[in-house]
């Protein structure tokens, strides 16, 4: 892999990284990694940064590959080599030109929980991120709002959205198609979006100084390379549901990525473990989502009346590596025939796996319901539910339509509140009511 160098420094700043950017805008982020978890120190690999305006425009970019001081991780993955970080800047030295690219201004990412842990991880390293995580614009989050794409994949909103993705899992070209695609939704929404609140609080985020002078840096850009990608993977996951849950969404992501490399070894298996720990998964959630996984994977084999030897042997390997046994997957597929035979084996377009009601929980309705909203509140209520406006800790919105862009909709994405339909909500409140009803013993 070819490399390209180039040398930033304060006084150049303005040409290669960024400049003075005014105190508002987006600063979009892409971070290629050596593996899941910056908790069990893994680092960043390459960075892409793309500046973009109020309005939409692309201003700026830059983007460098970054020495971890480790192992690489799975070059099959994102493409890099040992050799090519040799002479790459660390992370400590980028850092002062990281902050000023995110201070006074709005983050962007797409599943940003991931790249937010990452990027809080290394400044924390350099002496420069103690504090709070700051806020930001997840673009995977909000394309339910703005693109007919029931996957979460960046490549399949960007072919939703008519967006051009080449050299998938290298940053700057990541980075680029997802402030390409943030402009897409600034322009369906007449650049007047419903994100507010992230819009004050990331920009107003309390940033560390640095009043150091800024390093020189030289930067390595590497060569285009193709994306690792397994194809049928691929077109099963561009079909499978999205999780209502944003928490289970961004932990699918990162396990799809993990599942790219053929095999999740035991320190993938444990970074997995800390991810859903630090999302607020529990061990009974995140067996709940592999079951759901696997069981979506199957209804979109299944869907053409069809199982190959191949689709078989990857339902197998994917349920092992997901640590379901044989009857789980038996389990998985019968329920998938029986739906294909019933002529109900269409992939959903949500899934509810990682939600479990609990007593208490705050329920908020939305939309021209099939159900007039007093009935579902009085038996949401009955069952042991609050009901009311969408709040912080709201557990659950549902919605006539969840695609809504509604007020109490956008508010919820804001927060990170499932947004649900009403069968959804149905299913997940009869499972509740029938919980409650189990006598314990």
């Amino acid at each position: 892999m070819s490399v390209v160098s180039g040398i930033i420094s304060e006084r150049r700043g303005g040409e290669s990284c960024g400049g003075e950017h005014s105190m508002s805008g987006y600063t979009v982020i892409d971070v290629e990694t050596t593996g899941l978890s910056p908790e069990r120190n893994d680092r960043v690999l390459e960075v892409g940064v793309v500046y973009v305006s109020d309005e939409g425009q692309i201003q700026d970019s830059w983007s460098t590959l970054v020495n971890p001081g480790r192992d690489v991780g799975p070059t099959r993955i994102h493409g890099i080599t040992a050799s090519d970080v040799l002479n790459a800047p660390r992370f400590e030295d980028l850092a002062p030109y990281v902050l000023r690219a995110v201070a006074g201004r709005t983050i962007v990412a797409h599943n940003a929980p991931f790249d937010l842990r990452f990027l809080a991880h290394e400044l924390r390293r350099a002496g420069l991120g103690e504090g709070e995580r700051p806020s930001a614009l997840c673009t995977m989050q909000w394309s339910t709002a703005y693109l007919d794409a029931p996957s979460r994949r960046l490549i399949d909103c960007c072919h939703a959205s008519g967006i051009q993705l080449d050299n998938a899992h290298s940053a700057l070209a990541d980075a680029t198609a997802t402030a390409q695609l943030l402009g897409h939704y600034l322009q369906l929404s007449n650049r007047q979006p419903p994100w507010a609140e992230i819009l004050q609080t990331s920009r107003n985020h309390p940033w560390p100084r640095f009043d150091g002078p800024y390093p020189a840096v030289g930067m390595l850009t590497r060569a285009a390379q193709p994306a690792a990608e397994d194809a049928w993977m691929g077109s099963v996951v561009s079909q499978m549901p999205r999780a209502a849950d944003v928490r289970t969404d961004s932990y699918l992501a990162v396990l799809e990525t993990a599942l790219l490399d053929d095999v999740i070894d035991a320190e993938e298996q444990a970074a997995l473990v800390s991810l859903a720990r630090e999302s607020g998964l529990t061990r009974q959630h995140v067996l709940r989502i592999h079951h759901q996984y696997v069981l979506d994977m199957a209804k979109v084999a299944t869907h053409d009346h069809v199982v190959t030897d191949a689709e078989q042997a990857e339902l197998v390997r994917t349920a092992q590596i997901l640590g379901l046994g044989p009857d789980d997957l038996e389990h998985a597929l019968a329920v998938a025939w029986r739906e294909t035979k019933a002529g109900h084996s269409a992939p959903r377009r949500e899934s509810t796996a990682g939600i479990t009601l609990e007593v208490g929980d705050r329920v908020a309705f939305t939309g021209d319901m099939a159900i007039d909203p007093p009935v579902r509140e009085a038996r949401a209520q009955a069952a042991g539910l609050t009901t009311g406006t969408v709040t912080k800790k709201a557990k659950l919105l549902v919605a006539s339509d969840p695609n809504s862009l509604s007020g109490k909709a956008n508010k919820a994405r804001t927060y990170g509140v499932p947004i649900v339909s009403e069968p959804a909500f149905d299913s997940l409140l009869t499972d509740f009511e029938r919980s409650t009803l189990t006598p314990n013993v």
